[in-house]
């Protein structure tokens, strides 16, 4: 007889039960297998689509954080707000204590294609 812990080393474990969502899952991965194995086109039996994606955002050193941000025309925490970050961060950017992350990066390089719209975000005090 197996002890519980042999039997989730050597794949077991739980109750045996399945989800229906699981069970789905399970039929749709023996309906690709099936589909691989006969040698008939994937394309025939499933939906394939094809995308490109964009070219990666360009690198943003201090000076070009500084430079996004006097497009827009704002304060460090007013371009804060617009990015969604703390202007701790914004402050770290610019003055080269931290990179910008991946996402930070399109987001500026989508500030930096249309500085308009984003200035057009938001309103001056009267």
């Amino acid at each position: 007889m197996k002890s519980a812990s042999k039997k989730r080393a050597a794949g077991g474990g739980g109750s045996g039960r399945k989800t229906s969502k699981g069970q789905e899952i399970i039929a749709s991965l023996k309906e690709a297998l099936g589909v691989l194995r006969s040698g008939v086109p994937m394309e025939s039996r499933f939906t394939v689509r094809t995308v490109e994606l964009p070219d990666p955002p360009r690198a943003y050193d201090s000076a070009a954080v500084r430079a996004t941000r006097g497009r827009i025309g704002v304060s460090q925490a007013i371009f804060a707000q617009l990015l969604g970050v703390s202007p701790m961060l914004v402050r770290a950017w610019e003055q080269n204590q931290r990179t910008p992350a991946l996402w930070a990066r399109r987001l500026l390089d989508e500030m930096n294609r249309d500085p308009g719209h984003w200035r057009g975000m938001f309103r001056k005090a009267s």
